[in-house]
């Protein structure tokens, strides 16, 4: 636990491993935390002076004493298993190294803030025998403890102060134009944005700005296209009319689904019967239409017995050999 290692350091770990029981192990100089020994934020109360309204947390000033080391959990990170537990280490650890600061253990304090009260916070308080006290508006004491700890649910606060930049620290969403501003500004502070741009949870913080900014104001800095991406075909169409819809489909997609009488409507003649058998072709035409084009014995040859019958022997002599045996044949002349 001491800064400086001693010879006797060496010593004393030599003993324990040759006369020590052979089911331990022992190890020397042994980091107890992967993560580095540093606190969120340190508040130090300064002399005292005239007293001044909080803009934000509004019931928490009041509460602290000399010194307080404050742990944040935010949406992306929010708090695990034994999170307390090592702020209260920090706590320890703080109360061992400033004596002349800290001059009793009521000097010091340690505040937890979180978007709201989990599982996992509630267990740990069980677990180290605390207690719950409730303060009003999201604030809450643990009593038991060696040193006064607070926790603030900044859900709770926020409401209950209508603070609408803590807001963006919790679930909430951010209302007024001042919570907009304000977080723009931080965003626009060369050295607040080159601070922020490579820790976790900075797209999440963009995702908060966005979240405050009308639909129309966001888009307007996409282009179309980026506007779309990302969507289904089904929203990407909603709202255009039916050409803007079809526009850029193959024919049978455009087709697809459509009866056969609407699949043919607006397509000229030749077109519809592109591909038909010739009796479909001919159906429902009138006979004037039917004969049309076609060569004389063919259409004499399409015509009713009883027509035939009423031509006479001269006219069926002028007829091609085929054509006039071929009626012949029909008629039994």
């Amino acid at each position: 636990m001491g800064s400086t290692r001693t010879a006797w350091h060496v010593l004393l770990v030599a003993l324990l491993s040759q006369r020590g029981p052979r089911r331990f192990e022992v190890r020397s100089e042994v980091p107890l935390s992967t993560e580095p020994l540093r606190a969120d934020y340190l508040l130090l109360r300064g002399s005292a002076g005239p007293s001044e309204p909080a803009g934000t947390l509004k019931r928490l000033w009041d509460l602290l004493p000399r010194d307080t080391i404050v742990e944040f959990k935010s949406i992306g990170r929010p708090y695990r298993r034994r999170n307390l537990d090592r702020l209260c280490s920090y706590l320890h650890l703080y109360c061992a190294d400033e004596p002349v600061r800290i001059e009793q253990r009521s000097d010091l304090c340690g505040v937890l803030l979180v978007p709201s009260r989990t599982r996992s916070l509630d267990a740990d308080v069980a677990d180290l025998g605390l207690e719950w006290g409730d303060l009003g508006g999201g604030y809450w004491r643990l009593r038991g403890g060696a040193f006064a700890l607070l926790v603030v649910e900044i859900d709770a606060a926020a409401e209950a102060d209508d603070d609408d930049l803590l807001r963006l620290f919790g679930h909430g969403e951010a209302h007024t134009v001042e919570a907009r501003r304000w977080l723009s500004q931080q965003l626009g502070a060369e050295e607040i944005a080159m601070e922020m741009h490579d820790l976790e949870g900075f797209d999440e913080v963009v995702r908060k700005l966005l979240a405050t900014l009308p639909p129309e104001r966001v888009l307007s800095a996409y282009a179309p296209e980026q506007r779309m991406a990302g969507l289904p075909p089904e929203q990407r169409m909603a709202g255009l009319p039916p050409e803007q819809r079809m526009a850029g489909l193959p024919p049978e997609q455009r087709m697809a689904g459509l009866p056969p009488e609407q699949r043919m409507a607006g397509l000229p003649p030749e077109q519809r019967m592109a591909g038909l058998p010739p009796e479909q072709r001919m159906a429902g035409l009138p006979p004037e239409q039917r004969m049309a084009g076609l060569p004389p014995e063919q259409v004499l040859l399409a015509l009713p017995d009883e027509v035939l019958h009423a031509l006479s022997d001269s006219y069926l002599a002028t007829l091609p050999e085929g054509t006039r045996a071929a009626i012949r044949a029909r008629i039994g002349r």
